[in-house]
């Protein structure tokens, strides 16, 4: 009995490690090497690192979570052929676990290894912020590649592709919320020692209560329905400068009812109201257009700056000890920027707050997942103990009955066994995009009559100011600062001819 219990477990351990990498290592500390060449200003090493891992893990569940980092790398080196290439790869693996049914003979298998394993188990098919960050990168990298036409299509169809991000996550959301009812369904009693949340006073549990405040904090700054503002500009764009004044009016209206205090906002919005032909509400009134055109010989800074939130593992104490992912906020180390040209100047101001969008969909998705990451804590702690109660002979022993030495060796093997099982498997779920910024700014400027800009604020290898020289052939341009930390800053721009 014993031996069976233990060679299905090993069993189950191999077909676990063959369900992804991060099942026994999480993705957290496999990516610390990229990260920190990353740190150090060393894009082409972390680049590497990058896609190396992700040719280890192609075609299995961690592949995308490699790739998209190949992918913002690769843009980070002005390689946008081949970030259109691994930004279109994410999106077809993200169309196939998306366009697979709910319940299948795969899921339904990776569904029962999370319990006997970890949520690793499962494919990562991207935080909605990592789906809606997708289409910005992917319309840009369009950009750098000399393809207009693409950009505008890309950019267009981001209100179409966020609205099937809300409607896809609420169908995974509601699927999670049944697998989680018939959890408790057939396991009442383990849930009912899952659903005390008792354990959470405990001073041994105080960093996650800290983690869990901070990170409740950062979520009131997101926008609601996992929103990024910085794709509603983009479409906006598009059609302000096709002169579709109506359309654009339209966008501009969402992005000022989840900005309405930003001053370029409201000036965008005001600016395509007059336009378009259209009143303005009488909380604008005041509120001036912009004082040159929109549609032509203008700049558009993006300013992305610092690393965004990420993901790293924490004991939590229930008290078997479990592994559990908390949200990491990095330090924002980059001043900011203040752009200047013609004796003019222009400050970036605040965009999209990509922390906010992060923590507002982890502080929804997490609870569900607590529970169920307790019950199958619990679900495997009591198959230890009945494995045990078997190897005793299920209580009918006598008191005084001589145990074999193999008996007794079976007994060992198996407890240890089954310990080294709970240990490995005992894994956060730590996966997600991490070279994304912290947050993204927004300045635009008529094209200056020398064509040049100077940058104050993105203080690099001790410079202060850098001068960028835009040419003869833009009619206008994006600036993309992209500037993540300190040693990664590079200027990239982007022609709107």
């Amino acid at each position: 009995m014993g031996l069976r219990r233990a060679r299905a477990i090993l069993l189950v351990s191999m077909l676990v490690l063959g369900a992804g990498c991060s099942t026994v290592v999480n993705s957290a500390k496999q990516k610390e090497p990229m990260v920190g060449q990353f740190l150090a200003g060393n894009v082409p090493t972390a680049l590497s690192l990058a896609q190396k891992k992700h040719s280890k893990t192609t075609g299995t569940g961690d592949e995308l979570v490699w790739l998209l980092e190949c992918g913002s790398l690769l843009f980070y080196e002005g390689k946008y052929e081949e970030a259109l290439n691994a930004f279109r790869r994410c999106e077809d693996i993200i169309a196939e676990y998306d366009e697979r049914a709910l319940i299948s003979l795969r899921d339904t298998g990776s569904e029962a290894l999370t319990v006997l394993a970890n949520t690793n188990a499962l494919p990562y098919r991207g935080w909605c912020r990592d789906r809606v960050a997708l289409g910005i990168y992917k319309a840009l990298s369009y950009l750098g590649a000399g393809n207009e036409v693409a950009f505008r299509a890309q950019v267009k169809r981001l209100r179409e592709e966020h609205q099937k991000i809300m409607e896809d996550y609420q169908k995974f959301f509601d699927a999670e919320e049944e697998k989680l009812a018939e959890e408790k369904e057939k396991n009442q009693e383990i849930v009912k020692k899952a659903n005390s949340m008792d354990f959470l006073n405990d001073e041994k549990n105080s960093k996650y209560n800290e983690s869990m405040k901070e990170t409740e904090r950062v979520a009131h700054r997101g926008y609601g329905n996992f929103l990024n503002p910085a794709s509603l500009f983009l479409s906006g764009l598009a059609l302000l400068r096709d002169g579709v004044w109506d359309n654009a009016r339209i966008e501009f209206e969402r992005l000022y009812e989840a900005l309405p205090d930003n001053p370029y906002v409201r000036q965008y919005y005001v600016t395509a109201l007059r336009r378009a032909g259209h009143e303005i509400p009488s909380e604008l009134g005041n509120v001036e257009e912009f004082p040159f055109p929109l549609e032509r010989d203008c700049v558009y800074v993006l300013y992305a700056h610092d690393r965004t939130a990420t993901l790293d593992q924490m004991s939590l104490y229930f008290p078997l000890i479990i592994a559990w992912p908390i949200c990491v906020f990095h330090s924002e180390l980059l001043p900011r920027l203040t752009v200047r040209a013609d004796g003019n100047s222009y400050d970036a101001l605040p965009l999209a707050d990509m922390d906010g969008i992060f923590a507002q969909e982890y502080t929804r998705r997490m609870p569900g997942q607590l529970t169920r990451t307790l019950i199958s804590a619990l679900i495997k702690e009591a198959a230890f103990i009945a494995t045990m109660h078997a190897l005793d002979g299920g209580g009918n022993r006598r008191h005084n009955q001589r145990v074999s030495g193999t008996q007794e060796l079976v007994k060992l093997a198996t407890a240890a066994t089954w310990k080294t099982y709970q240990v490995i498997f005992n894994t956060a779920d730590t996966r997600c995009w991490n070279f994304l910024p912290k947050e993204i700014c927004l300045t635009q400027l008529p094209m200056p009559a020398n064509r040049t800009l100077t940058f104050d604020g993105s203080v690099a290898a001790g410079r202060v100011a850098e001068s960028v020289q835009i040419p003869e052939n833009y009619g206008s341009a994006i600036i993309y600062v992209n500037a993540m930390t300190p040693a990664n800053i590079r200027y990239q721009m982007f022609p709107l001819r």
